[in-house]
């Protein structure tokens, strides 16, 4: 049956529309630690009821009771990737539901290795109301302003789950959202464009490389009525130097949305500071160092992820998300209850080595790329890869955009941004070697070492 002819499911949204979208508003810490304790419970009684969690938690000797508040989280094992990719689908949901009662969602596979999990439609409808609170704190209403999504819509993605799987087949949603356009960041950013140029969006949210495109196009005379309030992105940092280059370009302000498959909106930036505040009545964050301990605030640590609603596939300190974050404990003068994040690293899986030690994440990479956008103002590579030989021995190959080959800086100024910046971060006797290819293996990480980190003494993170 279709949830939506449900009165009961429709008052639960209905409610949720109401208060839970400006709840960290209104809760003091306190009660909203509260909160806090009484979803956790929830959903450790749900955790009993997967199969999977039931078969890990009964070898680790934890009864349902041990878990009580937040604080006990540290009692459950840590749950993995792998932990997931040995059982089955139906031994990631409750034993009383079926595979056709969620709609299953998968993440990019960015580190190499696809997973599925499975959502009910309660959790796609507060994933869209996670991302509201975004813009209400940014004073956009989705009645008033013409909202343009620029989402992930492969046919695998959690995009595509949420959005094209859960809320659009729905009559109500179809009806309700008729401010709100829905894109394909996989489609070339002219024809993004030229579709935002007939909608004419007051916000538009979208990926890092994405925006950095209409940006380069938009100075090209592309869109000339695309003039949004205020833009969002996702799904990769976002240099400072490409966030000013977009800022300038449509003479409006950028913020970040910090989110994953597995858990739907995690963070957002705050309106008033660089920080970030974490979806706290939705989820619990820990942030650990190698040996599973606390890290200090303002210094980097491995994710763990506890999601805190939703009857699908339970999500109880998860390592999966492979982010280095870091957390902020410091008070923060603001209206926000809840936790709060200094600073996301990125993908600790997707990493190269220097020979001090020092680990670069793909988001520090991201500067040197960003590049392209910001000073030479193309858009003609269309992929790339990174490979690590050693450390004294990285190659970069790149594919272009046959349409572009002739437009603008040359193939050869492009390497040359690519060398220096790759010199900048990792050392002048690097030797950097760039080459077109004709597609690069969608299979693997785009950024891959072949560097044995335990022959090195890591000392952090560039």
């Amino acid at each position: 049956m279709n949830p939506f002819f449900n009165p009961a499911f429709l008052f639960r949204i209905g409610k949720g529309y109401m208060f839970d979208i400006s709840r960290l508003h209104r809760l003091s810490d306190n009660k909203l630690r509260s909160l806090q304790n009484k979803q956790l419970r929830k959903m450790i009684k749900r955790a009993f009821t997967v199969p999977m969690y039931r078969e890990i938690y009964k070898k680790e000797g934890i009864e349902k009771q041990d878990i009580q508040t937040i604080s006990d989280l540290e009692k459950l094992p840590i749950i993995t990737k792998e932990d997931f990719a040995q059982h089955k689908p139906n031994e990631l949901i409750p034993s009383n539901k079926t595979i056709n009662d969620f709609v299953k969602v998968s993440t990019s596979g960015t580190t190499g290795k696809s997973l599925s999990i499975y959502v009910d439609m309660y959790e796609i409808v507060m994933g869209l109301f996670g991302y509201l609170r975004t813009i209400n704190d940014y004073n956009i209403s989705w009645r008033k302003d013409k909202i343009s999504i620029i989402g992930d819509f492969a046919p695998h993605t959690a995009e595509t789950g949420y959005v094209k799987r859960g809320l659009l087949p729905n009559t109500m949603f179809g009806n309700v959202f008729k401010t709100i356009q829905w894109l394909d960041t996989n489609s070339k950013p002219e024809e993004v464009m030229a579709d935002l140029e007939k909608f004419r969006p007051q916000f538009i949210g979208g990926y890092t490389g994405m925006l950095g495109h209409l940006a380069v196009l938009k100075i090209q005379g592309y869109g000339k009525h695309v003039q949004p309030k205020l833009i969002a992105s996702t799904g990769a940092l976002l240099d400072p130097n490409l966030k000013k280059f977009i800022e300038e370009t449509f003479e409006t302000k950028v913020f970040e949305v910090y989110g994953a498959t597995e858990t739907g909106p995690i963070a957002y930036q705050c309106a008033n500071a660089g920080v970030y505040h974490i979806m706290s009545d939705l989820l619990h964050l820990e942030f650990i160092d190698e040996i599973g301990k606390p890290v200090p605030s303002k210094n980097g640590g491995h994710l763990l992820v506890t999601k805190l609603f939703g009857g699908g596939t339970p999500i109880l300190r998860y390592n999966a998300i492979n982010d280095i974050v870091a957390p902020l404990y410091e008070p923060h003068q603001c209206n926000v209850s809840g936790d709060l994040i200094f600073k996301i690293y990125g993908r600790d899986k997707i990493r190269l080595f220097r020979k001090d030690g020092k680990i670069v994440l793909a988001s520090s990479l991201s500067s040197i790329f960003s590049r392209l956008l910001y000073e030479l103002k193309t858009s003609k590579i269309r992929e790339m890869k990174v490979i690590q030989k050693n450390l004294d021995e990285i190659e970069i190959q790149v594919v272009i955009d046959e349409d572009l080959r002739d437009i603008g800086p040359s193939i050869n100024e492009i390497f040359q941004v690519f060398e220096k910046g790759f010199k900048e971060k990792f050392g002048n006797t690097v030797s950097v070697s760039c080459h077109e290819v004709k597609k690069v293996n969608r299979d693997e990480p785009r950024i891959i070492s072949n560097v044995d980190p335990s022959t090195l003494k890591i000392t952090g993170y560039v």
